[in-house]
């Protein structure tokens, strides 16, 4: 298919009892993380394909890497690929990762404990609440300063950061494709 992805090496398929070949395709590409990353909702993730595959036509080499966004959501890390980099062309493309479990997204367990923390400190934080004791403008200048200081710590503690580790495996999944 001219839009679609497929893995060129010929693959094994399972034979009826008189020797007739079952149609069999791949539906997935085996891809890796590059390297140990600490992600954030936002994020780029860096993937690396570990087998060759045709986008649109054109040979996608073993090696090459891919670039998706991250969003934590549970205890998964999901990741969209909207473009494929060869040279000097993009194709665009809509891929999600999928852990070897099957399930969309990368399993990253305690995620769901560290964003309970994260939020309980963020409300501590925000608990916190200085009055304005003398009515001069430095005092006043102070308790603004501080106010703010609440609120970029209280966001940076509401990012759930996991960690993801060099050569974990997954599975992309072309999320243009229909089942049927």
């Amino acid at each position: 298919s001219e839009t679609g992805f497929y893995l060129p090496e010929f693959q094994n398929g399972f034979f009826t009892l008189d020797e007739q070949e079952q149609d069999w395709f791949q539906n997935t590409i085996p891809a890796v993380v590059h390297q140990d990353q600490t992600i954030v909702s936002g994020a780029t993730v860096k993937l690396r394909l570990v087998s060759q595959v045709y986008i649109a036509g054109r040979l996608i080499p073993e090696g090459t890497f891919l670039y998706g966004i991250a969003s934590v959501t549970g205890e998964r890390l999901k990741v969209e690929i909207t473009s494929v980099r060869l040279e000097s062309a993009l194709f665009p493309v809509k891929l999600s990762v999928r852990d070897m479990d099957g399930i969309e997204g990368i399993y990253v367990p305690g995620a769901i404990s560290r964003d309970v923390g994260k939020q309980s400190l963020s409300q501590d934080i925000q608990g916190v609440n200085l009055g304005i004791i003398d009515p001069s403008l430095g005092a006043q200048a102070m308790n603004a300063g501080i106010q703010t200081a609440k609120t970029l710590l209280g966001r940076k503690t509401r990012l759930v950061q996991v960690k993801i580790t060099a050569g974990y495996q997954v599975l992309l999944v072309d999320d243009n494709t229909k089942p049927v």
